[in-house]
């Protein structure tokens, strides 16, 4: 692990199990030293409805909702008593100002890295892989020939979910990471050109603008169509019941914070008017923005966010009132709204009052 952490280091979504044989998801790329900030996703389980394919290992699935909440399943707090290790593991996190799942790296059992994977997928011969596998590969080379970005080496592109380690049905979705900033706003981009166009990408393969329309606190003012708010390229494959989901991963280092570099002092909820000067981080999970503070006080220079509902929303130009908790940044005499606030949820909201974003 010291090996890896001094290197490639922890990236989302990748996956490992402990000690005991679960199955864990790395959740973001902000993280600490000597620990995981980490989702708990597949427990053994006798009863088990998801089937490893090599060992036969049943397991059952351990979380049931997304966004800040998915860091603490039910079934964790359910348990913690019975297993004193992961309860253990439940830390009030000093940088983030809530309750993480976070991982030592001394449990750490088995690592699998998504790229090694599809590295594995993409170089094989057709005869040799299964159906899920043979998907995987036309999808990916698909876009990869449509976006003009053939050159892409191994490392550049990953496999995660359930077909990482191999517990995959036909059930399951295809989860598929891309590496590096350049990497990911150029893709992201080509595929929002591709969708506009309603460009075929293989037979039954398709690009759709997808919009945040699952949001209720994500409105928009006077003068603003929902429609504008379509800023998610989303991959679709016709007879493909399950989905396709691409997540954008910053490579190590790439994140201009780095995890306890900065305290903050909770100042309480505040609703500013801000203009959005740079998207830069907006892909990525967590998400910074930098923004000019048009109305309210105390202004503000960035907005963190910590909720994965409101990822990749927010773009260069776009003008909203946003609601959010109010955080001092100790010894920079400067402030930042974050997002993703457990204790204040339910209160945080966006109002577009203007979009200047590429949609």
């Amino acid at each position: 692990m010291e090996e890896l952490a001094a290197t490639r280091g922890f990236l989302d979504h990748d996956i490992y199990t402990d000690h005991a044989g679960r199955i864990y998801f790395v959740l973001g790329h902000y993280q600490p030293e000597d620990r995981v900030i980490s989702l708990l996703k597949y427990t053994p389980d006798e009863t088990g409805t998801w089937i490893h394919r090599v060992t036969g290992t049943k397991y059952s699935r351990s979380y049931q909702h997304e966004g800040i909440d998915a860091f603490v399943s039910a079934e964790i707090v359910e348990k913690s008593e019975q297993n004193t290790d992961i309860g253990s593991w439940l830390m009030d996190d000093p940088v983030f100002g809530t309750e993480f799942l976070e991982m030592p790296k001394t449990e750490i059992d088995e690592y699998m890295r998504p790229e090694e994977r599809m590295e594995g997928i993409l170089e094989s011969g057709d005869g040799d892989l299964d159906d899920m596998e043979r998907l995987v590969k036309k999808i990916v080379v698909a876009v990869m020939q449509n976006a003009r970005m053939t050159d892409l080496v191994a490392e550049d592109v990953g496999i995660t979910g359930s077909i990482l380690w191999r517990g995959y049905s036909d059930r399951s979705d295809i989860n598929l990471n891309v590496y590096g900033l350049d990497n990911c706003k150029s893709l992201e981009q080509k595929l929002g050109l591709l969708a506009i166009r309603h460009v075929m990408l293989a037979r039954g393969l398709t690009v759709e603008m997808k919009g945040f329309d699952d949001v209720p606190s994500i409105t928009t003012g006077e003068g603003v169509k929902r429609a504008e708010l379509r800023r998610k390229p989303k991959l679709k494959l016709e007879g493909f019941k399950p989905g396709i989901q691409v997540r954008w991963c910053l490579r190590k280092g790439e994140f201009p914070l780095t995890y306890g570099s900065e305290k903050y002092k909770e100042k309480g909820m505040a609703t500013l008017k801000v203009k959005v000067i740079d998207d830069t981080f907006t892909l990525f999970y967590p998400a910074m923005i930098q923004v000019e503070t048009l109305e309210g006080t105390p202004a503000i220079d960035r907005v963190m966010i910590y909720d994965t509902r409101f990822v990749r929303l927010l773009r260069n130009g776009d003008v909203v009132e946003i609601t959010g908790l109010l955080q001092g940044i100790t010894g920079k005499r400067k402030n930042q709204l974050l997002i993703g606030s457990k204790a204040h949820a339910a209160e945080e909201r966006v109002v577009f009052l203007e979009t200047g974003g590429r949609n």
